[in-house]
């Protein structure tokens, strides 16, 4: 059987260090084969160490476009958001709006 600390590696691995969170088509049933096991033991990870699928894989993706935008600064942002994940403008502007609420910024 797998441990949950073996799942939590598993993630990192995919997520962060493979970049996973690149990909725009990434779900979690994704992820979960990526990781090479349960898709409910994957869900249980991301929501009791990240917060949850979209939570942990769009501060990622955010993380990436601050990057982006440091070293490409005449970027779009349709440029910025496809390049670190998001399907386009409005799934990146709706991440930041989310990250800001739940981090009750405003």
């Amino acid at each position: 059987m797998v441990t949950r600390d073996e799942i939590y590696k598993a993630i990192l691995r995919e997520v962060e260090e493979r970049q996973a969170y690149l990909d725009c088509q990434l779900t979690l049933t994704s992820l979960s084969e990526r990781c090479k096991t349960n898709r409910t033991y994957v869900s249980s990870v991301l929501t009791s160490e990240f917060g949850g699928f979209f939570q942990y894989v769009n501060r990622c993706r955010l993380a990436h476009a601050a990057a982006y935008k440091e070293h490409h600064p005449g970027a779009s942002v349709d440029e910025i958001a496809k390049a670190s994940g998001f399907r386009n403008r409005q799934t990146y502007y709706n991440a930041v709006h989310r990250l800001e609420e739940s981090d009750g910024i405003k």
